[in-house]
């Protein structure tokens, strides 16, 4: 999604993921790693001298929401499809209930099902969750 004019509020607040490599290729040396998991997040660097590596996870520069498969447990017991979204789902009334496992493993399949086909980060109208990542699981 390009950070258009319309949305200086958001290129304010975001060091785009490709930025972001620049700035760390211009004091490391760097080499792609192989990504694990169709489903992965970051995009994975080594270090050339084999000490580590590094992951970059630029949802707003350069989304993945195609591929996600992710969703969240909140501490209060909410489940999250998306870390950008507003929906949240109640699982621990469901559990308080004492529902019997394989109704509480159809409805958060049937939660699943409801994922969020992206984010709408930068678009018209967003509304941030009220909550930080940090609070959500992310």
């Amino acid at each position: 999604m390009p950070l258009d004019s319309g949305r200086a509020w958001l290129r304010e607040m975001v060091v785009p993921g490709a930025e972001l490599l620049a700035r760390l290729q211009a004091r490391f040396d760097l080499r792609p790693a192989a990504a694990d998991n169709p489903a992965t997040t970051a995009k994975r660097w080594t270090f050339s001298d084999g000490r580590g590596e590094l992951g970059i996870i630029a949802p707003v520069s350069e989304p993945f929401c195609g591929q996600c498969n992710r969703i969240r447990l909140t501490a209060d017991g909410k489940v999250r499809t998306c870390l950008f979204g507003l929906a949240e789902h109640d699982l621990r009334s469901r559990l308080r209930e004492g529902l019997p496992d394989p109704e509480i493993a159809a409805w958060l399949k049937g939660v699943a099902w409801q994922k969020e086909p992206q984010h709408h980060i930068g678009e018209p109208g967003f509304v941030p969750p009220p909550a930080s990542m940090s609070c959500i699981g992310g």
